[in-house]
């Protein structure tokens, strides 16, 4: 995002930890004009907006409803902004045991929330012609596989638009191989892949995939396995391995506002590390930069979409 004042930036999962933290950088700096907050909790989002004003004193936050699990209710939060959406960071996540729960639109509540239903508010902004400037998208290293924490590298046979479709929908753990580890893991692989599509379709935008790295003081931990949770609220920090909530926040910011970070790369951190620099995934997992796996994860997802 440039630094012409009088810039609107839109952030999903926007009332606590990493969104929340988004929306107080993005505050502070001084071309930012208007914040809005996607939220699905109206009350919860209105006392995210009383902190945040409170916190860099300006009175810019504006809230959205938006549930990015349920794709009506994304259509009705696109329909109620106005003007166009400089920058637009797509933060909202899950993981979890309800992560493999199927939504109403018949994909896995993961895949809905990391993906699907941020694929539907991008798209629309872009097919209104009201994208600015830059898309972020919240990755994780889970996309290339963490040894350390016993999460896979999604691995696929031929990885087509069918297999992927296999995973959106959740057939693909039909056979008993249900992991929702995997599952989140699999969902930000396709995810990055999509955005990197984007990127080639749309030169004239930014479209970045970004981690915030293992960060403490967030909710993301508590849904996931007993000893996953463990490890990331004691002993990732303990070791040095995580890092704080601000600065798990500022990679997200960076994606916004950095233009060294180049459109269609998906940057975490470096191999088997959970903090530290961004670096490009691809020259860890060369998939995400195959051509015809972003043509297929775009063809998959858009089977979803109706």
């Amino acid at each position: 995002m440039s630094t012409l004042p009088g810039k609107t930036v839109m952030i999903t999962g926007a009332n606590v930890g990493i969104g929340k933290d988004v929306a107080r950088q993005l505050a502070l700096r001084p071309e930012t004009a208007r914040i809005y907050l996607a939220c699905r909790n109206r009350d919860r989002a209105t006392t995210a907006k009383a902190e945040l004003e409170a916190a860099t004193g300006r009175r810019i936050f504006d809230i959205v409803v938006m549930d990015v699990a349920d794709l009506g209710s994304v259509r009705a939060g696109l329909a109620a902004i106005d003007g166009t959406v400089d920058a637009l960071v797509m933060n909202a996540g899950v993981i979890g045991p309800r992560s493999m729960e199927l939504t109403a639109d018949g994909v896995t509540n993961v895949f809905a929330t990391n993906v699907l239903g941020h694929v539907v508010l991008l798209e629309g902004l872009l097919a209104e012609g009201r994208l600015g400037e830059v898309a972020v998208l919240a990755g994780s290293e889970a996309a290339r596989g963490l040894p350390m924490l016993r999460m896979k590298r999604p691995s696929f046979a031929s990885t087509s638009a069918d297999e992927l479709a296999t995973v959106i929908d959740g057939r693909f753990f039909a056979d008993g191989k249900s992991d929702f580890n995997l599952a989140f893991g699999q969902a930000k692989y396709i995810g990055a892949l999509w955005m990197a599509y984007l990127a080639r379709r749309h030169p004239d935008r930014r479209f970045i995939t970004v981690s915030p790295g293992a960060t403490t003081g967030t909710q993301a931990s508590n849904n996931i396995a007993l000893p996953l949770r463990m490890a990331s609220k004691y002993v990732l920090p303990a070791l040095g391995i995580s890092h704080k909530l601000e600065v798990g926040a500022k990679r997200l910011v960076d994606g916004v506002t950095d233009p060294t970070l180049s459109s269609g790369v998906f940057y975490a951190s470096a191999a088997n590390k959970l903090k530290g620099p961004l670096v490009d995934q691809a020259d860890i997992f060369p998939d995400l930069a195959n051509l015809s796996f972003q043509d297929h994860a775009n063809e998959a997802i858009h089977r979803f979409i109706i």
